[in-house]
C-alpha cells in the first residue's frame, strides 16, 4: 500500500477528462490508494471510487467510496463515464469479461486503460517520481507475459510478480469487448496507444 501512495500522477485525469462530460458523476473501478481519484476530483468531477482494500479506500478523499469486489458488483445506479484503469483489462480472460460487464452494467460510456495490443515488455529500470522500478520477464505463454517488478524509493523495496494476459491485435480486443456487449468507440491515444473508450455493442 505504501507503494501505491508513492506512486506520481501521470497525466491519467486529463487523459480522462477528453471523454467524459465536464462535472459529470465518474465510477472508477480498482481506484487503489486513489491516484487517479485525486486528480478528477481536482478536474470537477464526482467520483464514486471502488476498491477491494479498506486500507487502500482510507487514502481516497473528496469521493464516495465503496469497498467491494469489481466483478458483480451493483451500485443500483448510473454513471456519465466508468474508468477501469491500472490494465485491469489484462487479468485472465474470465475475469476481464467480468470486469466489463460490471462497467457496462453502470455506464453507456466506458474509459479503459491497458497495455498496448500486442505488448512485449522490455527488461529494464524505470524512474516514477521517487520510486524506480526494474522489470524481469520470465516467460511468454501465449498470450500471457510471466514476470515481476522490483520497487525501491529510499530504503523501502517491494517485490510484484504479475501474469497479464496480452490483446494481441484489434480484431482480439474487439472480440473481448463484445462478449461483454461492448465495442470500441474510439482510442484516447492512437491504436497504438494504451487508453481507449467503449460503448455498448
Amino acid at each position: 500500500m505504501e507503494l501505491y501512495a508513492l506512486l506520481p500522477e501521470m497525466g491519467e485525469g486529463e487523459r480522462i477528462a477528453r471523454a467524459v462530460p465536464a462535472g459529470g458523476w465518474i465510477l472508477e473501478l480498482g481506484c487503489g490508494t486513489g491516484r487517479i481519484t485525486r486528480q478528477l476530483v481536482r478536474l470537477g468531477f464526482r467520483v464514486t471510487a471502488v476498491d477491494e482494500s479498506a486500507p487502500m479506500l482510507a487514502h481516497v478523499e473528496d469521493a464516495e467510496t465503496v469497498c467491494a469486489r469489481i466483478e458483480g458488483l451493483d451500485v443500483g445506479r448510473r454513471f456519465d463515464a466508468v474508468v477501469l484503469a491500472s490494465n485491469l483489462i489484462n487479468a485472465r480472460p474470465e475475469l476481464r469479461t467480468a470486469f466489463l460487464v460490471t462497467c457496462g452494467r453502470h455506464s453507456d460510456r466506458v474509459v479503459v486503460e491497458g497495455l498496448p495490443l500486442g505488448w512485449l515488455p522490455k527488461e529494464g529500470k524505470t524512474q516514477l517520481g521517487s520510486v524506480s522500478s526494474r522489470l524481469s520477464v520470465d516467460r511468454v505463454e501465449g498470450p500471457v507475459v510471466r514476470g515481476s517488478v522490483e520497487y525501491t524509493s529510499g530504503s523501502h523495496h517491494w517485490h510484484h510478480s504479475f501474469a497479464m494476459h496480452v490483446l494481441a491485435d484489434a480484431d482480439e480486443l474487439g472480440a473481448a469487448l463484445t462478449e461483454a456487449g461492448l465495442r470500441l468507440d474510439h482510442w484516447l491515444d492512437g491504436p497504438n496507444g494504451r487508453w481507449f473508450v467503449a460503448v455498448p455493442a
